[in-house]
């Protein structure tokens, strides 16, 4: 999946979430890549292309549940040009870091 031309200079986007939304069927191969396709809001896409990982590790100093807690964001463009900011709970690879549902956690304007 290559990099989309034209992807901002800043790695987050401009409108978050109040919440992050659970996102259904999604199909990405493990560990590393992007999700492929997901479900949203009831709305299907297909991504054309991604960035990431970037890993961001749990909130350790607030309870011991958060110390092995891992995020996997990316960036990610749907085939109809939006573009979403996702995340994975979990590395792919140990159960104890999530358990591997993926998030919608912002849009790119």
């Amino acid at each position: 999946m290559a990099k989309p031309k034209g992807w901002p200079g800043w790695k987050r986007p401009v409108r978050l979430l109040k919440r992050t939304e659970l996102l259904s069927n999604v199909v990405a191969l493990l560990p590393d890549h992007p999700s492929r396709r997901f479900v949203w809001r009831g709305s299907r896409y297909r991504v054309v292309a991604g960035d990431g990982p970037e890993r961001i590790h749990g909130e350790w100093w607030r309870n011991t549940q958060e110390m092995s807690a891992v995020r996997d964001y990316f960036r990610v463009e749907a085939a109809s040009g939006e573009r979403f900011w996702l995340f994975r709970r979990g590395d792919g690879v140990d159960e104890q870091t999530g358990n591997l549902n993926w998030f919608m956690h912002g849009v790119f304007g």
